[in-house]
């Protein structure tokens, strides 16, 4: 039996209503695994949907955001619960990373004041520092997250990050 979707353009969910172009959207269901790497890559994200909550996953990277030269993370999951996560598979270079992330939420949620419940950051990296020291941008990143998005959070993981939503 195919599940009902629910998650529309509608102002229930703003995100969605802002970016719905179907080119964007790699998937929109309610699967209970959702594996995001690069082709070719070792890092991975996963989300665990273990109550099959609606989903829908966007190529950020030449999808939602196009050009070399703008910063931009890889991708985004949004759920019915209207949570924004944006992900990042990144080399080494943690500061850019956040840099990036930074930048996509300026340019999909700042600029066009479109809003979202609670907003996560996720990076995986071929490699962290050790000891892991926070940087300033992490740090900054973490108290904007939690202040002005819903008590957001930020993790960074070597190699692989896996989550349950």
């Amino acid at each position: 039996m195919k599940t009902q979707l629910k998650i529309s353009d509608s102002e229930q969910w703003p995100f969605y209503k802002a970016y719905h172009e179907k080119e964007t959207i790699l998937r929109h269901d309610c699967s209970k695994d959702i594996p995001l790497r690069e082709p070719r890559e070792k890092r991975l994200y996963r989300l665990l949907n273990k109550d099959g909550k609606e989903i829908v996953v966007y190529k950020i990277d030449e999808g939602l955001i196009k050009g070399n030269k703008t910063k931009k993370c890889d991708y985004g999951i949004y759920t019915e619960n209207d949570f924004l996560i944006l992900v990042e598979l990144k080399g080494a270079d943690l500061n850019q990373a956040i840099d990036q992330i930074n930048e996509t939420m300026n340019i999909l949620l700042k600029c066009p004041n479109v809003r979202v419940k609670t907003l996560k950051a996720r990076v995986v990296m071929s490699k962290v520092r050790v000891p892991s020291i926070q940087s300033t941008k992490e740090k900054q990143l973490k108290q904007l997250l939690q202040k002005s998005y819903g008590g957001g959070d930020f993790l960074k993981k070597s190699v692989c990050l896996e989550e349950v939503l």
